[in-house]
């Protein structure tokens, strides 16, 4: 989840939070930055970690510096990541950073309430350099985080009686949202002591996409993650991802699709997505899998059929309507073997279109294809 997305959370939970203002992709900034007193800090919010390292994090001094890291942050491309939102916060004095969280140890089947007196920078690296300056309190699931163990890390941190109650009470917090929401991660990183108080200036948290069929707020976040067309690939039912490359790739069961987008990595060749059409898939099925890869709009389209419920004909049939229906299809490259490829094979021939029986020699096509 983005900064913005877990204190919208921190929110609801009254965990303390600074002033801020959110303004996405599209929206006037110069109106949405009129009403923000300034000095602020303008945060771009983007799935990596270390923004302040990358530049995406500064203090504008002014509303016009404002707008002008805003224009700059949204025209940021960082890591294959298009920033849409930016967060602006009003600037506290901080007299100290610390850093706490609760985290899911699946494979102990427990969970850690983890917190550091040096907070604001990576936790991976204070955990490298000065191991001793985390603290680890593990608890199990049925018996809960405890006021006592909150309490006595509050402690730990050198936190006075008022400020223990306060920090204790964030601790408990940010429990209670992993039991509400089902997260394995809630960060805080930094909670800041200033002259009014402790405030999470930072935000992280992983909600456990598993979960989503009972959390509603999983099911919205995952939507609003989705391109356009893996909107129209869910709502199809395939297993579909979008990638960066230029070769649409449609085959049959996870396994195969994977192998086929390793090897095409191996060759130094990029695949524009991963599409699983499933067994068993009905021409209707294939159809609408190849004129979803078509919106990719690849320079070649890569078909990798291993019939065993899956149907070479089947395939074959889908694949010439599509070729009929879509006069502006990419060139294709079609590998059927399995279950009717005879059959298949024979279709495609009358539609004077080759089918290949062995995937390396499709997968040497496809390059042949790419370079002309």
């Amino acid at each position: 989840m983005l900064e913005y997305e877990s204190k919208k959370i921190f929110s609801k939970f009254d965990i303390p939070l600074v002033r801020n203002m959110l303004i996405l992709r599209g929206e006037d900034i110069e109106e949405k930055v009129k009403g923000f007193s300034f000095p602020a800090i303008v945060k771009a919010q983007i799935a990596i970690g270390s923004r302040k390292k990358a530049g995406l994090i500064k203090i504008a001094k002014s509303q016009n510096e404002a707008i002008s890291l805003c224009n700059e942050y949204f025209n940021r491309n960082v890591a294959g990541f298009q920033v849409e939102a930016i967060l602006i916060e009003e600037l506290v004095t901080i007299e100290h950073e610390y850093y706490c969280s609760i985290a899911l140890d699946a494979s102990g089947r427990q969970f850690f309430l983890i917190a550091s007196k040096e907070g604001g920078i990576d936790i991976e690296e204070v955990a490298k350099t000065t191991p001793d300056a985390i603290l680890k309190e593990s608890f199990s699931f049925q018996d809960g985080l405890s006021e006592v163990l909150a309490s006595k890390v509050a402690r730990q941190l050198g936190f006075n009686d008022k400020q223990i109650v306060t920090a204790s009470r964030i601790f408990m917090k940010l429990w209670d949202i992993v039991l509400k929401l089902e997260a394995q991660l809630v960060e805080i990183n930094p909670l800041v002591m200033t002259p009014s108080g402790l405030f999470a200036v930072d935000g992280k948290m992983i909600l456990d996409d598993d979960a989503a069929f009972r959390q509603p707020i999983i099911q919205t976040l995952q939507e609003r993650k989705l391109s356009d067309i893996e909107k129209l690939a869910k709502k199809a039912g395939f297993s579909f991802v979008e990638l960066s490359g230029d070769i649409g790739i449609l085959a049959n069961g996870a396994g195969l699709t994977m192998a086929l987008l390793d090897v095409l990595s191996d060759l130094g060749l990029h695949s524009a997505n991963f599409l699983d059409v499933g067994g068993g898939a009905s021409k209707e099925r294939v159809y609408k899998a190849l004129e979803l890869i078509f919106k990719l709009q690849p320079k070649v389209v890569l078909v990798n059929i291993f019939g065993g419920i899956t149907r070479c004909d089947i395939v074959a049939q889908a694949i010439i309507q599509a070729l009929k229906d879509f006069s502006d299809a990419p060139p294709m490259v079609i590998r059927l073997t399995g279950t009717n490829e005879k059959e298949g094979i024979a279709l495609l021939k009358e539609a004077n279109l080759y089918a290949f029986q062995d995937v390396m020699d499709a997968v040497k096509r496809v390059k042949e294809v790419l370079s002309e």
